[in-house]
């Protein structure tokens, strides 16, 4: 059985579609567990609604705690041997869940891409076949592929994992970029990673989401990076340079949303202003042997020449451009 994790705060305007993308699916021994975070919407309402009408689905009520504890508390009440985790805007094509488990044996992660798009062009529900381009990745590898920003993104969405390795590891409470917090740590207690090259994941872009809206408390991926390469330096440190390249992403990206974003935060200018100054003082840190690592991607080789080229300010101006 696959147990599908739901977390659901105010998400009324998609949160039937996405209900409907689950009970569509080709593969019907699932359960779908619909975590309702204190929404103040109908959204509760809706969850009460599906469960009325299959058993499948079980829906838990809980004080808004955040994303993380949403999913945990999905975590603590799933029964299937493998876990999936779909957001509340997003769709599943119909034959996702039956193809992911088609390339599920003596692996613990199945990883496929993440298709984006928007309400006006909705995609269609392709039929998928399990003859896909795919490709198998020891644990170690597929990490590296994920810290070096190539064809694995790290979001915990499109993904099915053995719930083995679920075992002792849950997301960090209270903290921004938790799929990015918790990836290295899970990854490391895969034996073996499949990747397939067809999305069996749509995301939704509308500006109402996470990544399309502005606070400091953006800046949690710095602190998120830190512990990353920390963790990698103690567990795994033939991984330590992909780690700090990954840091470097993250410096380069804040970096920019500070400057692309100032007229927002002036009433914390103290505070962004710390932090554009923590973010520059670590690219200086971190440039000079991302630079000769010929497996850091461009976007960082670029932000590395600009900042010895034209110093922080013109980081700041190509940071608008790049690390979008």
């Amino acid at each position: 059985m696959v147990s599908v994790i739901i977390p659901v705060y105010n998400a009324e305007k998609y949160l039937s579609q996405t209900i409907d993308s689950v009970l569509s699916q080709t593969y019907t021994d699932w359960e779908l567990i619909l975590v309702d975070d204190g929404s103040t919407d109908s959204s509760g309402n809706i969850c009460d609604e599906a469960c009325a009408k299959d058993s499948r689905i079980k829906v838990y009520h809980i004080s808004n705690g955040g994303l993380s504890c949403a999913r945990n508390l999905g975590l603590d009440n799933a029964a299937g041997d493998f876990i999936f985790f779909l957001d509340a805007d997003d769709l599943l094509p119909s034959r996702a869940i039956e193809t992911l488990l088609l390339f599920s044996k003596e692996c613990d992660i199945v990883s496929a891409p993440l298709k984006h798009f928007k309400d006006s062009k909705r995609p269609s529900d392709k039929c998928v076949a399990s003859s896909l381009s795919n490709y198998t990745l020891s644990s170690i590898e597929a990490l590296e592929n994920i810290l070096y920003q190539k064809n694995i993104d790290n979001s915990a969405c499109g993904k099915l994992y053995s719930s083995n390795i679920w075992k002792g590891v849950r997301f960090r409470a209270g903290t921004g970029y938790e799929d990015l917090d918790i990836i290295s740590s899970l990854f490391l207690k895969a034996n073996r990673v499949v990747i397939l090259e067809t999305p069996l994941y749509y995301y939704r872009q509308h500006k109402e989401s996470y990544i399309h809206t502005f606070s400091l408390n953006r800046a949690d991926v710095l602190e998120v990076t830190k512990r990353l390469t920390d963790y990698v330096s103690a567990e795994c440190p033939e991984l330590l340079k992909a780690a700090r390249s990954r840091q470097l992403s993250a410096n380069f990206n804040m970096l920019g949303l500070i400057a692309a974003n100032r007229k927002y935060i002036e009433g914390d200018a103290g505070k962004a202003n710390e932090i554009a100054y923590r973010c520059w003082n670590k690219i200086k840190e971190l440039r000079g042997e991302s630079l000769r690592n010929p497996s850091v991607r461009l976007k960082n080789k670029i932000g590395i020449v600009a900042s010895y080229i034209g110093g922080r300010r013109l980081v700041e101006v190509l940071s608008l451009l790049i690390y979008k």
